[in-house]
């Protein structure tokens, strides 16, 4: 590989991206596989084609998904022929591994992170060994300039699903930001080859306003700058407008508001708490670029800048593992707020913990649970901490053995028993739990379905009762095991307000355990509220059960109830889904004490459910609204022991 050539044609060919491209030849040439980082857009296929034709080598495309299985990415044999021939490497398609293996040539993933696990280890032998072993059909050993080319977008939030360790390991990484101002409107003016400069400028500008607009989750890329110049040019034509005269013109300006409107709103995904249509806030946009454009006389694009920035890539709508919180600073003139901000405020990551440790400040005293408990009152008195016999202890009280433990962790002037009952609450939740979690969801299974050409294993049980009535099979008339998906994505959002003190919080702790039981391993979130609300786990964070359990557990069980701020925190953190379905639970009383209406928010949601922790019947009235609302159903608890089953009632397919 002659890096120096390949990377003069590169800068003949590529509009700007000098150091990304440096980077990117120097890891192929080092013999390293790759990933590409960065939101769509950003030149990554385009890099690669073009380092793939300057340096004459094949380049071989793989759409990353969650039906990606390793069959249809190593290759598979041909059931036709396996029937007739058995088992041997002449039946063997090959798949685009092992070709781009055989040609030396580039292997390019997209959206790797999308890829399920086992599809992933596939590619582990091939990028550490240099070599494929297929049963039934050999060896392949790559080329010298075989290389595995990955790309990925951290701002599409990342089920996505984490890369494992294994396969980052093996990885170098290119981070590919937005390109300046300048770069973008030469680009566009390149691939739309239109004499307007003022258009291709204001296209420009209105794709970069975007992705500052804190009603978007992730903004337009230059295609989108790239298609609002070709419409407009042709609906100016058709409507008989010159588009510079839209500042004065209304009759040109509705033209671009029109054009933008269909060359954007498609590629822009609106937050669903936003209340906002993608049709509204791209006429937001255009109307504020026009209001500021760039200087006509400025080739470059750049404008002054006090601080020296304005030529570094924004991070997408706040980036990989940006809080849901409150954010301030300037939006490009684009006018709104972020839904979270409209509530109280709201604590992600490490603050969120901090936040929410549970206070003492005094309490019920001792005496109180000796009357109520008076063997168990016994056994602690007299120094037993053993938590096997403490727990036989717990099922001979009265009562479910859950509601004791809360009623442990409220003797406030005893922080070994608080501690203790912390402990013993958190295994009896998880044995509980896992006891209950049947029925739960997965990441799909494999079925039979009629071979379509792709690579699968052959269900050679089902293959063989066609055969019987086909005396001449073909291959569509066999059957292969495929994998097939129907994942969601979900978030639960916990009361945390002073109606949840004592027992109650236990509960909490029950309903979380059940609820990451029943919906792993999909994506989830956890939200706690009270007056404030925190971030107890982001919608793809990887974060062990236990730590879960003793986050909730140190809730703090204060302050008035905004259950509307609570279900805004869990809708944002499932606009970061990928999935089709996205589903939220409330658990709790429903009774709104501060903020503002709880209704609208409801209603914002793809699909909400609530378990009703109250006993009342305005209790009950207010969680069947918000269930009504969100098209969810409502199920009542009334004893811990019946939280795992009200939960099952209301994620049930």
């Amino acid at each position: 590989m002659n890096l120096r050539r390949i990377h003069d044609g590169i800068r003949r060919e590529v509009v700007g991206r000098e150091e990304e491209a440096q980077l990117l030849l120097a890891a192929l040439g080092a013999g390293r596989d790759l990933l590409l980082e960065g939101p769509p857009g950003t030149s990554k296929s385009t890099l690669l084609r073009a380092v793939s034709a300057l340096n004459g080598t094949t380049l071989r495309f793989v759409e990353g998904n969650a039906d990606l299985t390793p069959s249809k990415l190593v290759g598979h044999h041909s059931p036709s022929r396996v029937l007739q021939e058995d088992y041997n490497p002449d039946n063997f398609v090959h798949g685009p591994l092992p070709l781009a293996m055989r040609d030396g040539g580039l292997l390019y993933i997209e959206e790797l992170n999308r890829v399920p696990e086992d599809t992933l280890n596939a590619l582990l032998s091939a990028m550490a060994e240099r070599e494929l072993t297929v049963p039934r059909a050999g060896t392949v050993r790559a080329e010298p300039g075989f290389r595995v080319v990955a790309a990925m977008n951290p701002f599409d939030n990342i089920g996505t699903a984490r890369l494992s360790g294994a396969i980052t390991d093996r990885l170098c990484r290119v981070r590919m930001g937005y390109q300046p101002e300048g770069e973008e409107r030469d680009i566009v003016s390149r691939r739309t080859g239109s004499p307007d400069a003022w258009l291709v400028r204001l296209a420009v500008r209105a794709a970069r306003l975007t992705r500052e607009h804190p009603d978007l989750r992730m903004g337009a890329s230059v295609r989108a700058a790239i298609d609002f110049v070709l419409v407009a040019e042709q609906l100016a034509m058709l409507r008989g407008v010159t588009p510079s005269r839209a500042p004065g013109d209304e009759d040109a300006r509705r033209a671009l508001v029109a054009a933008a409107q269909t060359a954007f709103s498609i590629k822009i995904p609106v937050r669903e708490a936003s209340r906002r249509t993608a049709d509204e806030i791209v006429a937001e946009v255009v109307d504020a670029a026009l209001g500021d454009p760039p200087p006509p006389d400025d080739p470059e694009g750049a404008r002054p800048d006090p601080d020296g920035t304005e030529n570094e890539a924004p991070e997408g709508n706040g980036g990989e593992g940006a809080p849901s919180q409150q954010r301030s600073g300037g939006n490009g003139g684009v006018s709104g707020t972020s839904s979270a901000a409209a509530g109280g405020r709201v604590y992600v990551g490490e603050e969120a913990y901090g936040a929410t440790a549970r206070r003492v400040a005094g309490g019920r005293m001792y005496a109180s649970f000796v009357r109520e408990h008076p063997d168990l009152a016994e056994r602690l008195r007299g120094g037993e901490k053993d938590p096997a016999a403490l727990e036989e202890a717990l099922e001979g009280e009265p009562g479910d053995p859950l509601e004791t433990l809360g009623e442990m962790a409220d003797l406030y002037d005893r922080a070994d028993l608080r501690a203790l009952a912390r402990r013993l609450a958190r295994e009896l939740v998880v044995r509980v739990a896992r006891h209950n979690e049947a029925g739960r969801s997965g990441r799909g299974r494999l079925v039979s379905v009629p071979y379509a050409g792709q690579g699968a294993e052959l269900d050679l049980d089902r293959s063989l009762e066609r055969v019987l009535s086909t005396p001449h099979p073909a291959d569509e008339d066999l059957y292969v095991l495929d994998r097939r998906h129907h994942r969601r994505a979900y978030a639960l959002v916990l009361d945390a307000s002073g109606s949840m003190k004592g027992p109650a919080i236990f509960r909490a702790a029950l309903a979380l355990s059940t609820f990451a039981a029943r919906v792993a391993p999909d994506p989830f979130a956890i939200v706690a509220f009270w007056r404030e609300a925190a971030v107890l786990k982001r919608l793809h964070e990887d974060v062990p059960l236990d730590t879960l359990l003793d986050r909730v557990l140190s809730l703090p069980g204060r302050g008035l109830t905004d259950v509307g701020l609570g279900l805004r925190v869990g809708l944002e953190e499932l606009g970061g889904a990928d999935t089709q379905e996205r589903v939220g639970l409330l658990f709790g009383d429903g009774l709104q004490t501060a903020g503002e209406p709880a209704e609208d928010i409801a209603a914002a949601f793809p699909l909400l459910h609530v378990v009703a922790t109250g006993q009342s019947e305005e209790s009950l009235s207010r969680c069947r609204r918000l269930a009504d609302l969100g098209g969810g159903r409502c199920a009542r608890v009334e004893t811990a022991s019946g939280i795992p089953a009200a939960i099952n009632r209301c994620l049930v397919a």
